[in-house]
């Protein structure tokens, strides 16, 4: 994976801390995280996607991930629209939402045999 860092692309975590603390590398490991602005490069997104969800759980931060390519060419990858997932956004359109209790669903027997693909397509 080091390899593949330098020679394909890789992606950058920064974030702001508050404080001087040591924190857990999701590679294997601890680190010092300085006051103020951090700046952590690594292999693969799921790490970075780790560490964010960690320091923003534990240490009440800020972060953003970048993917940079090898041509030098970075592209900002996350939080896509500026808020976070877990957050609410006034924008941001709902992906496969149902507006209904699980009470509303249909019965699964009532539809097994007519065609449709599942309880979702009702």
């Amino acid at each position: 994976m080091l390899r593949k860092a330098q020679v394909e692309e890789f992606y950058v975590i920064t974030w702001t801390a508050k404080k001087e603390q040591i924190f857990e590398m999701p590679t294997g490991g601890a680190a010092i995280m300085r006051s103020g602005p951090n700046l952590l490069k690594l292999a693969r997104k799921e790490q970075c996607l780790m560490l964010l969800t960690q320091l923003r759980n534990k240490f009440k931060t800020d972060g953003q991930i970048y993917r940079v390519f090898p041509n030098g060419e970075v592209q900002y990858l996350h939080p896509k629209d500026g808020v976070y997932p877990e957050k609410v956004n006034a924008g941001r359109q709902a992906v496969g939402a149902n507006d209904r209790s699980i009470g509303k669903n249909p019965n699964p027997v009532l539809i097994k045999f007519t065609g449709k693909l599942g309880t979702y397509d009702v």
